[in-house]
């Protein structure tokens, strides 16, 4: 994105956010830094059948979506905010309503099941979809 391009003002939450590719489910700190987060719009987005070693390559093979090319697997926090703003935008029943994010905690890598609302750890082989998501520092807009 250039410098001189203006971004709007950030929509509603679980609202799409036109010129940033998704939907708009809310602001975290990443690294310190407030940041806005935005998800891939629908389940048509999800990469099925992931092993959590392939979720960054999965998310990065994804290529460009809506016109963004910065996709990347989310962290814990962002499907964490994404269940909370926007569960609607996901599987929300059975073996498919498990998410991976690119997090671990003490090794194990972590999912979350947007049936139940739960941060589950899973053996890294099992195999859940992967959400693109893409964040915008709050300053830029």
């Amino acid at each position: 994105m250039s410098t001189t391009e203006t971004i709007s003002r950030a929509p509603a939450l679980g609202q799409v956010w036109p010129e940033q590719g998704g939907v708009y489910i809310g602001k975290r700190l990443i690294d310190g830094v407030a940041h806005h987060i935005i998800v891939a719009d629908g389940v048509e987005s999800d990469i099925e059948k992931v092993e959590f070693k392939n979720v960054d390559k999965a998310v990065a093979d994804a290529g460009e979506i809506n016109g963004h090319a910065d996709w990347r697997a989310p962290e814990q926090e962002d499907l964490m905010l994404a269940y909370i703003n926007a569960p609607e935008q996901f599987v929300r029943e059975g073996w498919d309503s498990i998410y991976w994010s690119r997090s671990e905690h003490h090794n194990w890598p972590w999912a979350v099941d947007f049936e139940l609302g739960d941060v589950i750890y899973y053996d890294r082989d099992c195999e859940f979809r992967v959400r693109p998501f893409r964040s915008i520092v709050d300053s830029s807009i």
